[in-house]
């Protein structure tokens, strides 16, 4: 009778785990639909963040910073961000009037006559 009722409540345990996990992975579905415009910023499951340039059924079609085009799975796609490359930065502590970029310069923007 004891093994009856343990047997019981371990099944009502996986029971209420498999209902939770279910909603959580609607909830994630979702999220990623409604990530699926063209022109949004996006980040994929392993962290290349473009744009989406095209939508074609199961395969999204994303361009990065540099240009390049490349296709992903729309199971690959985790989540919309802002582009965290098109902020400008001042920088700290300095007289310049020009706004820092975040980039670094160039060997060539340096001045090498000071």
């Amino acid at each position: 009778m004891e093994l009856l009722i343990l047997v019981a409540i371990f099944g009502g345990f996986m029971f209420m785990m498999s209902r939770a996990n279910k909603k959580m992975a609607n909830r994630v579905s979702e999220q990623r639909e409604n990530a699926l415009e063209i022109g949004n910023t996006v980040v994929t499951g392993s962290g290349m963040i473009g744009t989406i340039v095209e939508i074609d059924g199961g395969v999204v079609t994303l361009e990065s910073a540099s240009g390049d085009e490349t296709q992903w799975l729309t199971t690959g796609i985790s989540s919309v961000i802002e582009p965290p490359y098109e902020q400008a930065y001042e920088a700290e502590g300095s007289d310049e009037e020009e706004p820092y970029d975040g980039l670094a310069p160039r060997d060539s923007d340096i001045d090498r006559d000071r």
